[in-house]
């Protein structure tokens, strides 16, 4: 291997420039299957995680910054209701 992939590998760095990672898919429940944990970036809106989870998404999939942003709706959701 060459040392480049070798040292982003150690590193756990995606071998791919950051243009491709950020590429947008469509969420299917096929995709979501597939995809790896914290790798799926979801809408911060509440048909957004409503459609997710009714397609068999899990929190585990989702990103770092979703998962985030999830939490911080579900507490603001909930502050609402009182």
């Amino acid at each position: 291997m060459s040392e480049t992939i070798e040292q982003k590998l150690d590193e756990n760095k995606s071998l791919f420039d950051d243009a491709l990672d950020t590429t947008e898919f469509e969420l299917t429940k096929k995709n979501i299957e597939r995809a790896t944990p914290n790798s799926i970036n979801v809408v911060n809106n509440g048909f957004a995680y409503d459609e997710y989870f009714k397609m068999g998404g899990t929190i585990a999939k989702m990103s770092l910054q979703s998962t985030k942003k999830f939490k911080d709706f579900v507490k603001n959701r909930s502050t609402e209701k009182l």
